[in-house]
């Protein structure tokens, strides 16, 4: 009986020092003073096996934003992550994508960068995403 009563408090005291150590400003920390524009102008020509998707990169992009930023377009096919087409901005505004014929397609289309080092916050990332465009074919 006193072995089970040593285990139980040994058990409570190791509970309260785990709840103890938990710390609530890492998670409600969401102060994040940068922000990244989304492509504008999305549009998508449909073909039988693929798809071209155009976009314009937009004039707003912040100083502190590490230019060229990067495209990344997400491509899912039938609610299922398929493939990552990533290009500059400074590459032609669209890419090609091959596609089946007959499937359900989304590509997400975001602007993803890097915040300059001297606007860096010591213990935060450092990379910035856009909101995402979704196109659906």
């Amino acid at each position: 009986m006193k072995d089970k009563i040593i285990k139980y408090l040994c058990a409570l005291f190791a509970i309260l020092l785990m709840a103890s150590c938990y710390d609530r400003d890492i998670i409600d920390s969401k102060e994040f003073n940068h922000f990244m524009p989304p492509v504008e102008n999305v549009t998508l020509q449909d073909a039988d096996n693929s798809v071209t998707l155009s976009w314009t990169v937009p004039k707003d992009i912040p100083e502190d934003i590490v230019r060229p930023a990067r495209i990344e377009i997400q491509v899912v096919e039938n609610g299922i992550y398929r493939q990552k087409v990533t290009l500059s901005e400074t590459d032609p505004s669209h890419a090609d994508i091959k596609v089946e014929a007959g499937k359900p397609y989304r590509f997400i289309i975001k602007m993803v960068s890097s915040i300059k080092n001297e606007n860096r916050v010591k213990g935060e990332s450092d990379q910035i995403y856009s909101k995402g465009v979704i196109v659906s074919r």
